[in-house]
């Protein structure tokens, strides 16, 4: 809890800062897509396939090195389980000789989430540039067929390279750490690496 007070002391005030000048802004959308290169801890004799992210975006310049962006992030990946064989005769008359560790199926994430990216090295016309992002959300992870939606809050950081053409479009690629709060162990963190269009 004290790491996202101090995350809210130095991210509000400067969204806060940002808004009077929203209107006069330069705005600008994205989409994006990419795959999962990391997302768990998985369990015990368990496995996770590295699955499919995608995203859009709206935001604003606020000044000439920071950016407001909002996200609408979709991942999907699946959980598979080893079955494990018990001696004869087994401990249920239903088990058949084995069970599976751990549950398996389809998990999704879906999140909703406000971020500041912060131009480091900003990019020239037809130019590279590299920036940092951080941000706070609301996920929603849905496992399939055995556990109900649950709704947790979480918190993002990570950076992207980028090339830009003319007027605000670029294309840029950027890799993202999303930590969720008392999430399921399958689905605890997500580390999509995504490729998208900005204009």
């Amino acid at each position: 809890m004290m790491r996202f007070s101090r995350f809210a002391l130095l991210v509000v005030p400067s969204l806060t800062l940002s808004l009077p000048s929203m209107a006069h802004a330069q705005r600008f959308g994205a989409v994006a897509v990419g795959t999962n290169v990391a997302q768990g801890p998985a369990q015990q004799l368990q496995s996770l396939s590295a699955g499919f992210a995608g995203q859009a975006s709206i935001g604003f310049r606020a000044t000439s090195r920071l950016r407001v962006r909002f996200d609408a992030l979709v991942s999907h990946f699946n959980a598979s389980s080893q079955e494990v064989y018990y001696p004869a005769p087994p401990p249920c008359a239903a088990c058949g000789g084995g069970q599976f560790a751990t549950p398996a199926g389809s998990v999704g994430v879906a999140a909703v989430s406000a971020n500041e990216l912060f131009d480091v090295v900003p990019a020239a016309p037809h130019g590279l540039g590299f920036y940092m992002i951080a941000g706070a959300g609301t996920y929603v992870v849905f496992q399939h067929p055995t556990a109900p939606a649950l709704m947790r809050f979480g918190l993002s950081g990570g950076a992207g390279v980028e090339l830009r053409f003319e007027g605000n479009s670029a294309l840029f690629l950027e890799a993202r750490y999303h930590g969720l709060m008392n999430a399921p162990a399958d689905a605890r963190w997500l580390v999509p690496v995504t490729v998208g269009m900005r204009f």
